[in-house]
């Protein structure tokens, strides 16, 4: 039995925590490795479906206040001196679309993280942020619960112990799926900011 399935399997309540603690990092590989286990029977889908979600909205909660935090320090005066050329474009295009921004960067890796740090960086309203990533996370929980469970369909059981007898391709196919299509999506989104950016 490989280690991370002997983990899972004996130790349930942990793997919840690392769960959790793995949504302020990065949600999909986490989350789909959790699913993995479910559909093994090793956990429980609510649990899953609770522990991802408590760790979405705490994290983003989290990356909020990283952000009115920098926004006072040298380090904060650094950047807002380096990218002072990008605040017009923010101020009209992030903050004032900032419903869509939630959610769209929920499935987008470089800025997931970046979208709830620059809204406490530009105090940002927080009942209304924290309305916005509460339902966003309802959303983003959903939906990779979806598709987690429909993973599990399709590559059956043994599938599943196969790929866990080898962790290795396992972790590499979803940094692909995940993490590729994320830095294509970066590649487009980055074009868009920097041809607004001129036009402004």
């Amino acid at each position: 039995m490989p280690v991370l399935e002997y983990f899972v399997l004996n130790h349930p309540l942990w793997a919840y925590l690392v769960l959790f603690l793995g949504m302020f990092i990065e949600g999909e590989v986490f989350f789909l490795t959790a699913a993995v286990f479910a559909k093994l029977g090793y956990l429980d889908w609510s649990w899953i479906a609770g522990a991802a979600f408590a760790g979405v909205v705490l994290g983003d909660v989290a990356w909020f206040y990283l952000g009115k935090f920098l926004k006072n320090t040298k380090l904060g005066f650094f950047f807002n001196s380096r990218f002072s050329a990008y605040h017009e474009w923010l101020d009209k295009n992030f903050l004032r679309r900032y419903w869509a921004m939630a959610f769209l960067s929920k499935f987008l890796y470089y800025v997931n993280r970046l979208t709830p740090l620059i809204a406490g960086w530009h105090d940002f309203e927080f009942k209304k942020f924290l309305k916005i990533h509460f339902l966003a996370a309802i959303f983003w929980t959903g939906v990779n619960l979806i598709f987690g469970y429909f993973f599990g369909l399709i590559i059956g059981i043994e599938g599943i112990r196969w790929l866990l007898r080898r962790f290795e391709l396992f972790l590499l196919i979803m940094i692909v799926v995940f993490i590729g299509g994320e830095y294509l999506l970066k590649r487009v989104f980055s074009r868009r900011i920097q041809k607004d950016s001129r036009n402004l």
